[in-house]
């Protein structure tokens, strides 16, 4: 458990350099308590309380040397996310490439999709409200002539354009941009109307590229080698190159950049023949990508990744052996964990979420599948409505599932939003006592 405590130690660091020192103080003298709790072996205590303070002292040197971009940029890059055109003027949230949510209030009329790259210059002002109940760390006023469009120019944007008018030419909407959201994060397509439905049905995160694509990939790729019985040594090359290529195809947004480190360390660790416990390998790809890009410590997409990675990895030793545990208890897990995240960065909920994510996400494997099947078809035109059958019919499961789960009344909600500081003190603690469970199983006689 090296990796996963010299990365909470760290996380507690960057907090400590970034928030207050006092709370992170407090919080590794609370997490070597729980260890002590749990372990009740001098030894494994200093040993975690070494790794804890090596990562907390790695940490906070590495953001106290970190000059964060002024909040007063008069430019800006990013990804939009959402937009609302029910006002007179047009307003646009994204996500600047720093990882904060801002508002975009436009002068005029823009035709863009949810998903798109623009680049934009105006005026900037902190203010901390709310755009379509999303909440945003401050608005740019712009004009439309201020913004451009950031397509990726080149061979890559070709590649990723092919994709998409193949796929799309055999499966209908929206089951083709939710294919294709889900194979690689391309879900410009989507309709106003079924974003709403995934996202008040908590199904939102299924068109973000996040770590169970890549290790879709990564098990794709390490099962076609083992077929082909590809040499030793070639084997983790491949592997590889084939993750870090996916990567670059889906955009390297911040959740495939870490899921890509998470993976290539798990394919070295199996070359070496070290151990390689999951939660082991996304410790250290969380200090790894966050010592060369300091700034995805605020972004919401990378926290809610890791988390649920994290939560992933624990809810299968805690669902071990029990028949259906990973289909019924996995998706609870994973939406408990992150949801005191949601509550701090939104004050929303979803009671319905936890019966969705049950009823979609064993289909979800299938429609990545069916994707695939899809873009190989559509190559040939006279058989692309057939290889997109399947695709159609899975996708169109998700969205009923959606629609039902979003009708139930008191579904889903607004709360009053809990301090950060809480939720800071309840993911410390709760972490803390997990692995230092996980440490005391594993070393269990």
């Amino acid at each position: 458990m090296t990796g996963a405590w010299v990365a909470f130690g760290f996380v507690i660091g960057a907090a400590g350099a970034t928030v207050g020192m006092l709370p992170a103080l407090g919080i590794v003298a609370a997490s070597v308590a729980i260890a002590w709790v749990f372990a009740r072996d001098e030894r494994r205590v200093l040993v975690t309380s070494f790794l804890v303070v090596s990562g907390f002292t790695l940490g906070l040197a590495r953001y106290a040397m970190w000059e964060p971009a002024s909040d007063r940029l008069a430019e800006g890059r990013g990804k939009v996310l959402w937009i609302d055109d029910t006002s007179s003027l047009q307003r646009l949230v994204a996500l600047r490439d720093d990882g904060r949510l801002v508002g975009l209030q436009v002068d005029g009329r823009l035709e863009l999709l949810p998903g798109e790259p623009i680049a934009w210059r105006g005026e900037y002002r902190v203010d901390r409200t709310r755009l379509d109940g999303v909440p945003v760390a401050g608005m740019y006023h712009v004009s439309a002539e201020d913004v451009q469009r950031g397509q990726r120019e080149g061979v890559l944007q070709s590649v990723r354009n092919r994709v998409r008018s193949t796929v799309l030419r055999g499966v209908p909407e929206p089951s083709g941009s939710l294919a294709l959201g889900i194979l690689t994060g391309d879900d410009r397509g989507l309709s106003r109307s079924t974003r709403l439905v995934l996202r008040e049905a908590g199904l939102s995160h299924l068109t973000a590229v996040s770590g169970w694509n890549v290790a879709v990939v990564t098990a794709f790729a390490d099962g076609l080698l083992s077929v082909l019985r590809a040499r030793r040594w070639i084997r983790p090359l491949a592997i590889l190159a084939l993750v870090w290529g996916y990567a670059t195809l889906t955009g390297l947004e911040p959740p495939v950049i870490r899921a890509a480190a998470m993976a290539s360390l798990y394919v070295l660790a199996r070359w070496r023949g070290w151990p390689r416990e999951p939660l082991n390998a996304l410790g250290w790809a969380v200090v790894l990508v966050l010592i060369l890009r300091p700034e995805l410590l605020a972004s919401l997409a990378f926290q809610l990744s890791a988390l649920a990675t994290a939560a992933l990895s624990v809810g299968r030793l805690l669902v071990a052996g029990r028949r259906w545990g990973e289909f019924i208890l996995l998706p609870v897990v994973v939406h408990a964990v992150v949801t005191p995240l949601l509550l701090a960065r939104f004050g929303t909920y979803s009671l319905v979420a936890p019966l969705a994510n049950v009823l979609v996400e064993p289909v979800v494997p299938w429609l990545l599948a069916a994707g695939l099947i899809a873009l190989i078809g559509g190559v040939m035109p006279w058989l692309a409505s057939v290889f997109g059958v399947p695709a159609w019919i899975l996708g169109h499961w998700i969205v009923l599932v959606g629609d039902m789960a979003g009708r139930l009344p008191g579904g889903t909600g607004t709360s009053m939003a809990p301090p950060i500081e809480w939720i800071e003190w309840v993911y410390a603690l709760a972490g803390a006592g997990m692995l230092a469970w996980i440490d005391r199983r594993a070393t269990a006689p």
